[in-house]
């Protein structure tokens, strides 16, 4: 069994209802730009459009696109669950910076540039990273795995 979280237990639930929204909004995204482009049509216009429009564009000879199309199905499922949410979340945070990098204009770099919805979706993944957010209300909890050494007394 785990060890238990010095994390408030209200804390604890907001950052689970966090783990919950980033999921679905990664899970409905990649489920869309796979299966139903119609959804994905109507995704583009939401807050994240350069990222909707980087992933669902069409592929021209690249295995950065389909790749990144299959992970985010796969993480938003990792995080609603909460299975291997610290992987699921540093994929998730270098998936996202992929998108959101080419599109910086490094010659006249400026504050506005970096106030957008790309980098909120980063820096709650890197909370969930850091709070260990699998481990409460999550699968996390159940599949403890560690790879410390027991020294024999």
């Amino acid at each position: 069994m785990a060890a238990p979280s010095k994390i408030p237990h209200s804390l604890r639930m907001a950052i689970f209802l966090l783990r919950i929204a980033i999921g679905l909004n990664f899970f409905s995204f990649g489920f869309a730009v796979l299966f139903d482009p119609v959804f994905g049509k109507g995704l583009r216009e939401q807050s994240f459009n350069n990222l909707y429009s980087w992933l669902s564009a069409p592929a021209a000879g690249s295995w950065i696109q389909p790749f990144a199309q299959w992970a985010f199905l796969v993480i938003g499922a990792c995080l609603i669950l909460g299975l291997a949410v610290r992987l699921a979340s540093a994929v998730g945070v270098g998936i996202t910076l992929l998108s959101f990098l080419p599109g910086v204009n490094y010659a006249t770099l400026s504050l506005a540039q970096f106030i957008n919805d790309e980098l909120i979706v980063v820096i709650c993944l890197l909370i969930l990273f850091l709070a260990n957010a699998g481990a409460y209300l999550g699968l996390d909890n159940f599949l403890h795995i560690s790879f410390r050494r027991k020294h024999a007394d």
